[in-house]
């Protein structure tokens, strides 16, 4: 519990499209029980019905800079960049970082901001973020604290070059970030989108210089949508796969290599991206690197896989690249599974 009274709850929801005990959907569009629609892409969740507290959200909002909240003690507040009015930075690939700081923001005010730079220009309402912003779905964040904490980040944040609010209220209880605010997985999302169709090493190459690690470390939100993560972490794994054939493909292993090693990062349980990190180790003439490699891969195979080993490819392409089906299999793997 965070001394303004809130409450962040660890866990993962349902994927997007799943169905709430009160009759609504997550489904992008779909209307729920009580007549209200959903749109705006997957990541957080509406409610299903409108209890007392949350319908009660529906007509209140905070005035941009006049408002005030009244005098009492306030909590400590570490600030949020070194320069806030310069940009706001939103980074999920990996620790959840503002403006380039892990922990620029108390966690509530870090969740506000991540709700409302996953839902876009659209926005959210009162009644959103009060569910959105509760310890779990059936207790949403009050009223009047919802208030003071939009109030207390838009402090932090400072006011953007031309003067507006980084949480801009758009009207009728409807809040969003400032169309100038930047979300490092939409820049990733909209370079590797095109650097995969055009198989454009340097784009991808360049996209991916933004990866810092397992997507979304640190947001343990019970509302964030398992499909998002994994349509995520499905992006960085198709393009570091690719960008490490490519520059394979280009006679240059060492950036291979370093292509495969970054969606490994995110994902160390993609096969594919070991296999890639192992023809690149070979075709530098690191056999050292192909067992390394192969090791490696087998330690988090067998944490994951009901079985515990690696997919038949995997084995089949570390023999070949050892020499055939006398090669040595170091690590834990069993053969006789």
């Amino acid at each position: 519990t965070l001394a303004d009274g809130s409450t962040l709850a660890g866990g993962s929801t349902l994927a997007g499209g799943g169905t709430l005990a009160g009759g609504g959907t997550l489904a992008d569009g779909s209307t729920l029980a009580d007549g209200s629609t959903l749109a705006g892409p997957p990541g957080w969740q509406l409610p299903s019905r409108a209890d007392g507290q949350a319908a009660k959200a529906d007509a209140a909002s905070v005035p941009d800079a006049s408002w005030r909240r009244s005098s009492g003690p306030e909590e400590p507040e570490p600030s949020a960049a070194s320069d806030p009015a310069a940009a706001l930075r939103i980074g999920v690939l990996g620790t959840l970082t503002v403006n380039g700081q892990p922990g620029a923001l108390l966690p509530a005010q870090s969740q506000l901001v991540v709700a409302l730079a996953l839902n876009g220009r659209e926005g959210l309402s009162n009644r959103q973020l009060c569910y959105l912003l509760g310890a779990d779905p059936d207790h949403p964040r009050p009223t009047d604290s919802l208030r003071q904490l939009i109030v207390r980040t838009r402090r932090q944040l400072g006011l953007a070059p031309d003067g507006r609010e980084w949480i801009e209220h758009l009207g009728g209880g409807q809040y969003s970030l400032h169309p100038a605010t930047r979300v490092d997985w939409h820049e990733f999302h909209a370079m590797t989108s095109d650097g995969i169709t055009d198989r454009d090493a340097a784009l991808l190459s360049d996209a991916l210089r933004v990866i810092r690690g397992q997507p979304f470390t640190g947001c343990h939100y019970w509302w964030l949508d398992i499909a998002l993560v994994e349509t995520v972490r499905a992006q960085i794994v198709d393009s570091a796969e690719l960008l490490a054939d490519l520059d394979l493909a280009d006679g240059n292993p060492a950036a291979s290599a370093r292509a495969a090693r970054v969606g490994l990062a995110a994902d160390s349980a993609a096969e594919q991206l070991w296999r890639a990190l192992m023809r690149a180790e070979h075709a530098a003439g690191n056999l050292a690197g192909v067992r390394e490699a192969w090791s490696r891969c087998l330690e988090v195979i067998a944490e994951i896989a009901a079985d515990g080993q690696p997919h038949p490819d995997t084995a089949a392409l570390y023999r070949d690249l050892l020499g055939g089906s006398s090669a040595r299999f170091p690590g834990s793997w069993p053969r006789d599974r």
